[in-house]
Formats: C-alpha cells, sequence, structure tokens
C-alpha cells in the first residue's frame, strides 16, 4: 500500500539532511538525527526515501540544484562580463562557505568521504559536478570569445581544471578552517593561469 507523501516533510528531510551530512558527513549522520530534528517517525521515512543512499543522493541533487540556481539567476541578470562573472561566483561560494563556519562544500565533502564506494550517491555526485563544470565552461567560452582567457586549450578542459583547483581548495578548509588559501588559489588562477 502506498501512502500519500506531505511534500512539506519531504522538504524538511532533505534540508535538514543537507545541514546534518554537510557538518558531520554521510557515516556521521545516522537517520536517527535526522528524524529527531525533522520529528518523524522511522517509518515514514521510509514512505518518502527507499534507503539512506537513495535519500543521500536525493540531498546531493537538492543541494547542488539549489546553488545552480542561484548561479544562473545571476549569469542571466549581470551585466559583467564572463571573467568577472567568474569571479564574482566564486567569491559569492566563498563568502557562503564563511558564513557557514567553513565547513566545506557538501559535495565535496561526500566526495572525500565515500567517492565511488555507494552507487546512487557517485551517480548523484558526478551529475552535479558535471552541471556545474558546464557553467564553468559555459563562461570560460565566453571569456574567450572576448580574449579575456586564454583560447590555446579547449573550455572544457580549463572548466575541469578550474573546478579541481576548487575542490582541492575545499579539502584545504579542512585543515585549516579559513578560505585564505582557497580564495588566493582561485583568483590566481583566474589572474594568471587562464590568461
Amino acid at each position: 500500500m502506498v501512502r500519500k507523501q506531505n511534500p512539506d516533510i519531504k522538504d524538511r528531510l532533505l534540508d535538514q539532511g543537507i545541514r546534518l551530512v554537510t557538518e558531520n558527513g554521510y557515516h556521521g549522520t545516522g537517520l536517527k538525527k535526522i528524524l529527531d530534528t525533522v520529528n518523524v517517525p522511522k517509518g515514514s521515512f521510509y514512505n518518502y526515501f527507499e534507503s539512506k543512499e537513495k535519500y543521500v543522493a536525493q540531498i546531493i541533487k537538492r543541494y547542488s540544484e539549489t546553488l545552480l540556481m542561484q548561479v544562473d539567476e545571476y549569469i542571466e541578470t549581470t551585466e559583467d562580463d564572463p571573467l568577472t562573472a567568474l569571479k564574482n561566483i566564486f567569491h559569492m561560494a566563498i563568502v557562503q562557505l564563511e558564513s557557514k563556519g567553513n565547513q566545506g562544500c557538501l559535495t565535496g565533502n561526500l566526495a572525500a568521504e565515500i567517492g565511488g564506494s555507494i552507487s546512487a550517491c557517485r551517480l548523484a555526485l558526478k551529475d552535479a559536478v558535471l552541471l556545474w563544470k558546464s557553467r564553468l565552461s559555459g563562461l570560460i567560452g565566453k571569456a574567450q570569445e572576448n580574449g579575456q582567457i586564454r583560447n590555446d586549450i579547449r573550455a572544457d578542459l580549463l572548466a575541469d581544471m578550474l573546478w579541481d583547483i576548487w575542490q582541492g581548495g575545499l579539502l584545504r578548509i579542512k585543515i585549516d578552517h579559513d578560505t585564505e588559501y582557497l580564495r588566493k588559489i582561485i583568483f590566481t588562477t583566474l589572474d594568471t593561469l587562464l590568461r
């Protein structure tokens, strides 16, 4: 028998999951803790999600889609040139990390913690990364057309490189508890290595 789902409960479970998984990681976040904070009985959880793995995969998707909506809105409304837009996107992301106590990024944290060990999460992470890199590649391509970024390397390869530098900087936050290195490495890359 299929029970009717309450979208508000599902939203609260996903939102609370984003917060707790970002803070405590996949293995450090038990379902009981999530359910207790949302005040949902364990049996009801399985009315919304087949398993913890599928739940975390949906958390990854929601987290990424939420951030990408903000990025897309900025890209669609800004009058900034493409290179400035790239810098502003990374600046906004760093400010957001700082506002949350430099806990890192949910996708980066999960990639480091569980990587390819949980299939549903690995696929959700892969999809999220592809969507992010497509945004970066689009802006890099436009910046190349404007002569702001070197054009001897394809935009998608530069986007891969920039994404990997970003992810490495996010891991460094875990060590330093500070965004100074991340800020330095991203803006050095944008100001010198990509020019």
